[in-house]
């Protein structure tokens, strides 16, 4: 099993928001791309990204053993230095497939990369320092991942960042509220997160602002695909903003977060098997592994 180890050290459940926003800048463009240009891009921007997770991980062991999460380096399960050389690998190799693209594709590709270093290593550490950690999110994957998927498409243009905003929204509201559950872990580790600078009140509250800020760009925009998203996410993120407990937060993210991707797959039509597949190789995998069941809806 430790092959499959280093394999969902890369956090395959976190590449589904790369692939949505991904697409959906694809699809947003209203551009082609041959598939052996799609397919390689779309490879090597997950490669890129899994880098940035495992680095993640491995500067994140001490509030993920508080929090009794990611345990393949919090309990030892990997050692520390073979993460090192996964995540070089992982690197290495993006930028190896990068070469034939264009310089547009390649400039939003590194700022994909120095924005995800910048968000886990210190000195600057973004995930811990209150607002820096929700802008890191929403710009990588609504702004970031959208405008690489959208170069794939069509040329870089100031309507690609427009039309990235509802994105944006989106993905903040829904960053804010996974960080609600981690407040107890990240204040014992000293990481001051958003969710614990303003505290689990004005959170959902400032979550749900967000998901009906989404709205109203979605609606002036006339982006079809996170309208439908955003008016069936703005019941749950209200409700946990009401209701202000784990169950209703999780539900926020886990039922609300999901409708960008279904939608997607409905454009995409091998988009949903590939998903049915990641699902299962998880559940399979964690379940041998360690017992348990993961991922999980509710």
């Amino acid at each position: 099993m430790r092959f499959f180890d280093f394999i969902f050290l890369m956090r395959p459940t976190l590449w589904v928001p790369v692939w949505t926003f991904f697409l959906l800048g694809l699809h947003r463009s209203g551009g082609t791309a041959s598939f052996l240009h799609f397919a390689r891009a779309f490879m090597l921007y997950t490669i890129l990204m899994s880098g940035v997770y495992v680095l993640n991980q491995i500067i994140d062991i001490e509030s993920d053993r508080v929090n009794k999460k990611l345990f393949l380096l919090a309990d030892g399960h990997i050692k520390i230095a073979h993460a090192w050389i996964e995540f070089a690998i992982l690197f290495v190799l993006a930028w190896i497939l990068a070469i034939p693209y264009s310089f547009q594709f390649k400039l939003i590709l590194f700022f994909s990369m120095i924005l995800g270093i910048l968000y886990s290593a210190p000195p600057f550490k973004f995930k811990c320092r209150p607002i820096f950690d929700l802008f890191s999110n929403a710009i990588g994957y609504g702004v970031l991942a959208f405008s690489l998927g959208w170069v794939r498409g069509a040329p870089f243009s100031r309507s690609m960042l427009i039309y990235s905003l509802p994105y944006f929204f989106a993905v903040g509201a829904v960053f804010i509220n996974t960080t609600i559950p981690d407040i107890k872990g990240d204040k014992q580790a000293n990481e001051i997160t958003t969710g614990l600078f303003l505290g689990e009140k004005r959170a959902y509250w400032l979550s749900t602002v967000f998901i009906i800020i989404s709205f109203g760009l979605s609606v002036w925009l006339g982006d079809r695909i996170c309208r439908i998203a955003s008016v069936w996410s703005m019941p749950l993120f209200l409700w946990a903003a009401i209701r202000q407990n784990l169950k209703t937060c999780l539900i926020s993210i886990r039922v609300g977060a999901p409708m960008l991707t279904i939608l997607v797959g409905l454009i995409f039509w091998w988009f949903i098997p590939l998903l049915i597949l990641v699902f299962i190789a998880q559940r399979i995998y964690y379940k041998r592994r360690f017992n348990i069941i993961y991922p999980k809806i509710v």
